[in-house]
């Protein structure tokens, strides 16, 4: 368990471009497993670490299937209320058959009883008695025990008409206690631990949709090493106990999908390796089964390895593992459609089964997210034409697929925005073995009295084949969210890469330039940034950042830059932080937001390979003169996004009785001093305070007391906005 979560990390920074102007970094740190919990659990003030957990697994029956599109890897306990963990106290030391109830430690060293002399003089030395203890360090479950042969720690001399003066020495064994926490089997689990990271970003064409992503990331998303580059048995990927024991056909087969890279920017070189291993639930020992050293890949090859007899017994179990450089999402290897069973053949490498292999795709045109009130002004604008999916048919033969899309109504359950097709008149005829891409028309848009600031609208595309003999059915469905709030969004959230500017020397000192272009449908308020800052090798905390908006680059013309008041920081849990400006101002329909740095050292900020807006992306060396990415540099999108103040919102806020249950405001009216209490887990970014004009007064980091006895009496708007873009609004009465 992490202390005091830091994400000022060193690792080692992979530079695709080394001597451009602007490049693409590897991460060195997987936001998307940041823990979305507090960084330690406690127990009555006792702290509990991950490894204080023991999880038990059912031994499951063939076959054994995960295509990942869904995770079924073990899941992190958050709650020691949590109905499936049983607690038990273990001692270090047990005497008997019970605990030792002294605080007084023992050692392997002699101990003495000292009988002196009115003069002090040493006339008698006797042994301490000797006790046999049981000891253990309690450092892993289950806990074994030791037996020692150990004395009391001190030794005490005696005098006739004095009290005893016991000495205190170093004791080898001391009591202490720790908690195990037993987990019981929830009957989903697959996979025993999760440092493989399961996605659906990284692989290209898979088999399937989602993956198992292998690389130098643990499972916090943070490098195994920091500091130094090691090459090192990284993540793990191991099944829970099977059945083998006694099967009707001895031909038990596993098969999987393996690629190297894929969109990563590094591929596993050839000291780095992929590895199964087979357990022998008789031996307890695990051996080799297969292994490939590093390459790199645009498609999926197929594996199938043959379980010899010797590992047909209950409790049979194989993993992946990986060989990977220990500093960041280095070397990447992706894994699917994992698929073990008896009665099968070596040759048997076709599946009844049609899959997505991709995640839907956005129903807005040209974002990820945008202002609800810019995209009702014209909603038919902003909504794709079309939608696209990619499918996989893995069957050896022709395939009979139907193809549908519901867009759900959210204020009326049971019935739907749009359908297509209404009706199933027809199927196609998809080919064996083949990826094919389908086209669904979107002739519609949300309905407009519908959208409020909490809109998040999501559509479901769905696939069926004759005969239904669906292989795996989760693969089968895919949901599309479309964000209506208050940013705009280009990226879908994920940071496969960093791009950065190398500074060059200025008139202000080394300086770089980084700008996103975006247009909008009318003049409004922008009131902040949002962006994801990656942690790379070298010590960035002391960079100068200006944050700037720009109506025109070429000529440049600021409209706003103001120092940032937070050097690059690694939030968590999704990585993306939101600096907000410390006067909102207005910007045309054309604008340009970024940053500028100062300092020796670049800085990364997170750029999404699975969309392409790089159209939009501009870098500059002195602020004057603007270029286009460099040739190398993938298609992608920029994680930076503006964020507008909400114009319905900011002036005469409608509190929403649903979210007024999550925020208290206390006391309320006030004569100065309010209390803000946050009655969920969602974490918070900042706070803001209009007055009836709409003018803002108060702009800050979250915080849990406001003083406002400064502010003339009246009514004001409060906006405490949340890390995941959600937002808690409340009225605040100041009186006399």
């Amino acid at each position: 368990m992490l202390k005091g979560f830091q994400f000022f990390l060193v690792g080692m920074l992979f530079v695709v471009q080394l001597c451009a102007q602007d490049y693409l970094a590897v991460p060195s740190s997987n936001p998307a497993l940041f823990p979305q919990y507090s960084s330690s659990l406690t127990n009555n003030k006792a702290e509990v670490f991950e490894e204080n957990f023991i999880y038990q697994y059912d031994t499951l029956s063939l076959p054994f299937i995960d295509d990942f599109s869904t995770n079924r890897q073990r899941k992190r306990i958050t709650d020691l209320n949590d109905p499936r963990l049983t607690d038990s106290v273990f001692y270090k030391i047990r005497i008997g058959n019970g605990p030792y109830q002294d605080t007084i430690g023992f050692t392997q060293d002699s101990t003495f009883k000292y009988i002196t002399n009115p003069l002090g003089d040493t006339i008698l030395r006797v042994p301490n008695p000797t006790f046999t203890i049981q000891y253990s360090d309690l450092v892993s479950s289950p806990v074994e025990y030791l037996t020692y042969t150990v004395f009391p720690a001190y030794n005490y001399t005696e005098q006739a008409g004095t009290p005893k003066d016991t000495v205190f020495v170093d004791a080898q064994f001391e009591q202490d206690t720790v908690t195990f926490y037993t987990v019981s089997p929830n009957g989903k689990d697959l996979w025993t631990d999760a440092s493989a990271y399961i996605n659906r970003t990284f692989p290209i064409n898979p088999p399937s949709i989602g993956v198992a992503t292998f690389d130098g990331l643990n499972e916090l998303g943070l490098p195994y090493n920091f500091d130094i580059p090691l090459r090192v048995v990284a993540d793990y990927l191991s099944s829970v106990p099977l059945r083998l024991a006694n099967l009707p056909d001895t031909n038990v087969y596993l098969s999987f999908f393996y690629q190297p890279k894929g969109l990563s920017l590094d591929k596993p070189e050839t000291e780095d390796s992929l590895v199964v291993e087979y357990y022998n639930a008789s031996t307890e020992r695990w051996s080799g089964a297969w292994n490939s050293i590093g390459f790199a890949a645009d498609t999926f090859s197929q594996v199938i390895l043959k379980v010899p007899n010797q590992f047909h017994k209950d409790g049979f179990r194989f993993r992946f593992k990986n060989y990977a450089n220990s500093t960041g999402a280095f070397d990447q290897w992706h894994v699917d459609y994992v698929y073990l069973d008896n009665g099968r053949s070596e040759t048997q490498d076709f599946y009844n089964d049609i899959a997505y292999i991709y995640d839907a795709p956005s129903m807005l045109k040209d974002y990820y997210a945008m202002p609800w009130w810019h995209y009702k002004n014209n909603p038919s604008s902003y909504m794709a034409d079309s939608a696209f999916t990619f499918m996989k048919n893995a069957s050896s033969g022709l395939l009979s697929v139907f193809n549908f899309l519901n867009v759900p109504d959210t204020t009326t359950p049971g019935t739907n925005f749009y359908t297509f097709p209404d009706i199933p008149s027809s199927f196609l005829q998809i080919q064996p073995n083949s990826f094919f891409r389908f086209e669904y028309p979107t002739p519609f848009e949300f309905p407009a009295a519908k959208i409020d600031t909490a809109g998040v609208f999501e559509s479901i595309f769905d696939i069926q084949f004759r005969p239904r003999l669906d292989f795996i059915e989760s693969n089968d469905t895919i949901i599309s969210r479309t964000v209506l709030q208050d940013y705009y969004a280009y990226d879908d959230g994920t940071a496969e890469a960093g791009y950065g500017v190398n500074p060059a020397l200025s008139t202000d000192g080394l300086t770089a330039y980084m700008a996103v272009r975006y247009d909008i449908p009318f003049s409004d308020t922008l009131k902040g940034f949002q962006t994801y800052f990656l942690p790379q090798a070298v010590d960035v905390s002391k960079q100068r950042i200006t944050l700037t908006v720009w109506s025109s680059l070429s000529p440049a013309v600021v409209l706003y830059e103001r120092v940032a008041p937070a050097r690059p920081t690694y939030s968590e849990p999704n990585g993306i932080i939101t600096f907000n400006l410390d006067t909102p101002i207005v910007v045309g329909q054309t604008f340009y937001i970024g940053f500028k740095t100062v300092g020796a050292n670049s800085v990364n900020v997170g750029y999404d390979l699975n969309t392409n807006h790089k159209d939009k992306l501009f870098f500059s060396q002195n602020g004057v003169t603007w270029s286009v990415p460099s040739g190398g540099i993938n298609d992608g999108a920029l994680m930076l996004r503006p964020v507008f103040r909400n114009r319905v919102l900011d002036v005469g806020i409608t509190e929403n009785p649903l979210l007024i249950n999550e925020l208290k405001v206390y006391p309320n009216p006030t004569n100065g001093v309010v209390n803000l209490e946050v009655l969920s887990s969602d974490r918070l970014a900042s706070i803001e305070l209009l007055d009836m004009t709409g003018k803002l007064v108060l702009a800050a980091p979250f915080q849990n007391q406001l003083h406002l006895g400064h502010l003339s009496k009246g009514i004001y708007f409060l906006k405490v906005q949340k890390e995941n873009g959600g937002l808690l609004t409340r009225k605040i009465i100041l009186s006399e």
